[in-house]
């Protein structure tokens, strides 16, 4: 129940920031950042369409065919978001602009409605709109779903151009991207981190070093050589991003031909990450919390 309300909550605070930012700075400047929002602020221009009831009204429909072809669970998880946000689109819809300047709107403007949707998504649901068609179309097409989203947003930047001059479309691009990179900017964390693979001769030396020195875990992988046929241990650490810099430095000084591979690791949950260090050995670790 607890888990519920807060999935409530999230869905109805960031359904309320999204319709701020939409209303205060993407509307009047006549900025379609994609979705059926975007969508609604081309159907003003071309036909006087009130965005708050135009995107209110094309929910019913998609959530027809949300029931019908991604079933009864995931309509559940998208029937109210895809009627608060347009009707918090509607009560917000007569707040000021908040400026008139094409390019600070389209930053601020997807940041705010960007933070918006991405709370509704820490609430386990969504708009609706063009995400049930790009849930669709990715159900039922070999199509990557990256794909499938570059051609639903296309569609509404296509319509756009009908309505607007290029100026406007690329001022859309802008707030698009900027949406995007807010939604997995929350979604993934901001500060990521690194994983680091390594490969030594002085394996012993660089092991010790990440344990009592740089504090972190460290994972011994047995590989062989595939030239020298020679048996070998790999270590893999996983470290912040400010950290990297400084224990890789030490690493080549202790080995200056250890060869090391960098990977991003978007995501990272465990102890030293998600959760507090703890020195206390137990048998039933998998790795020895550090």
């Amino acid at each position: 129940m607890k888990q519920k309300i807060k999935d409530f909550s999230l869905v109805t605070i960031g359904s309320l920031v999204a319709a701020l930012g939409y209303n205060s700075f993407l509307v009047e400047n006549q900025i379609a950042s994609g979705g059926i929002s975007g969508l609604a602020v081309s159907m003003k221009a071309l036909f006087g369409w009130n965005p708050g009831n135009f995107v209110m009204i094309l929910a019913v429909p998609l959530l027809l065919i949300c029931w019908i072809f991604l079933g009864k669970d995931v309509f559940i998880k998208t029937f109210y978001g895809s009627f608060i946000f347009p009707f918090f689109i509607r009560l917000t819809e007569n707040i000021p602009t908040m400026t008139h300047q094409p390019l600070l709107a389209s930053l601020f403007g997807g940041f705010i409605l960007g933070v918006g949707l991405g709370l509704v998504f820490f609430g386990n649901s969504s708009t609706g709109g063009t995400g049930i068609i790009t849930q669709i179309l990715h159900k039922y097409t070999p199509l990557p779903l990256g794909v499938v989203l570059l051609i639903t947003d296309g569609i509404i930047v296509g319509i756009s151009a009908i309505a607007f001059d290029m100026d406007i479309v690329m001022y859309s691009i802008i707030s698009l991207i900027v949406v995007s990179f807010t939604i997995d900017a929350m979604m993934t964390g901001l500060h990521s981190s690194r994983n680091l693979l390594i490969i030594s001769k002085k394996e012993k030396e660089v092991r010790q070093f990440i344990l009592e020195k740089a504090d972190r875990g460290v994972t011994q992988i047995p590989i062989k050589g595939g030239y020298s046929g020679y048996d070998k241990w790999m270590l893999m650490t996983t470290l912040s991003t400010h950290e990297l810099p400084k224990i890789q430095a030490t690493i080549q000084e202790l080995d200056p031909t250890a060869f090391m591979v960098i990977m991003p690791a978007t995501k990272v949950i465990g102890r030293g990450f998600s959760l507090h260090k703890d020195y206390r050995d137990s048998d039933d670790d998998f790795l020895v919390p550090m």
